[in-house]
């Protein structure tokens, strides 16, 4: 009786095996680059413009460009910058004569960063120093599906690490290749070259920094103060428990550990940065439990490795003039911090 309820089993599951066959099939011509090529024409022609010295105002999501931008780079930096838009408007000209590449990201992440540096050395480049942006959870919102253009050197990032992801829906049967924004490729005017700022848009620079339609009319410091004393008590319980949390979970943690040793095989140095929340905003987490640096501080300690910033304000000398909104602080803001790290003149 049990040998006929597992041949039972057996046929079943073997029936999905052609499903899963058609997944992995779809997936890889998707990932051809031909094929890939009709998706991304749009992102080619933004990357184009960007290697050619340009900026430009895009509707385009940072997290589709920036890897595509990476394959049409010609030359190597000497440090490049990965983080979230906390950090992605570190320009080049606070590094002197050194070449800087910014690949931080809009809503990016840890695992991000990693897939983007992963996807920087397939280009056969290897920076000087990585300055590297954390949070203390190390993700996005909870967000664990990387994004498709980042998929491909994620999984490849995890199997040099010898790490399994325990997000069973982020291999190939999730249909990568397919999982673009509509807009790239049916918007009619995706990104344009040009200086002047749209509504919903964000600007690039040539060396990767950027900015985004939000700042172009900053706020004054009681308005951000008022909107901030909203926004932190009308929280979601899962962002609530994301900004209220100093500590990632054993797979993120597992990632750092193995991306910073990787980096140290190669000779590569490292910077953490740290970046302010507003004063409010901090006073708020922190007595719940968030922006808690110390296991960050600890494990960079342990590896030699400078941590430049901190969360917070006023150890950063950093008021509410400096502040965007809860967590974005003015570049002028990350352009003392690292200097006063001795990363930029």
């Amino acid at each position: 009786m049990r040998n006929a309820n597992a041949i039972r089993l057996l046929i079943r599951l073997a029936c999905f095996l052609p499903f899963a066959g058609a997944l992995l099939l779809v997936n890889w011509i998707g990932g051809q680059h031909l094929v890939r090529r009709r998706f991304t024409a749009p992102l080619d022609a933004a990357a184009e413009a960007l290697v050619a010295g340009k900026t430009i105002v895009a509707h385009i999501d940072t997290l589709d460009l920036k890897p595509i931008w990476i394959e049409h780079l010609r030359c190597q930096s000497e440090v490049i910058v990965l983080g979230s838009s906390r950090v992605v408007q570190i320009r080049h000209e606070w590094f002197g004569p050194r070449t800087m590449l910014n690949l931080s990201l809009l809503a990016g992440d840890f695992a991000d960063a990693v897939s983007l540096f992963q996807k920087y050395l397939d280009t056969g480049k290897t920076p000087k120093l990585v300055l590297l942006e954390l949070n203390p959870t190390l993700t996005f919102e909870e967000r664990t599906r990387p994004t498709p253009a980042l998929a491909p050197y994620y999984r490849r990032t995890l199997l040099r690490y010898g790490i399994f992801s325990p997000d069973l829906l982020s291999g190939p049967l999730t249909l990568d290749a397919f999982r673009w924004n509509p807009v790239i490729f049916l918007g009619r005017h995706p990104w344009k070259v040009s200086d002047a700022m749209e509504p919903g848009a964000s600007r690039i620079r040539p060396d990767g920094s950027a900015d985004w339609s939000d700042i172009e009319a900053p706020e004054t410091a009681d308005q951000v103060e008022r909107d901030v004393r909203s926004r932190i008590h009308s929280l979601d319980p899962q962002y609530q428990h994301w900004r209220m949390t100093s500590r990632p979970d054993w797979f993120s943690r597992k990632l750092l550990e193995g991306f910073l040793d990787d980096l140290h095989a190669r000779g590569i140095r490292v910077a953490v940065m740290l970046v302010p929340v507003h004063p409010t905003a901090y006073d708020f987490y922190s007595r719940q439990g968030g922006y808690d640096d110390s296991w960050i501080r600890h494990e960079m300690a342990q590896r030699g490795i400078a941590v430049v910033g901190t969360y917070s304000p006023s150890a950063a000398k950093a008021t509410r003039d400096d502040f965007y909104d809860d967590v974005h602080a003015h570049p002028a803001v990350l352009h003392r911090l690292l200097a006063e790290g001795g990363i930029v003149e």
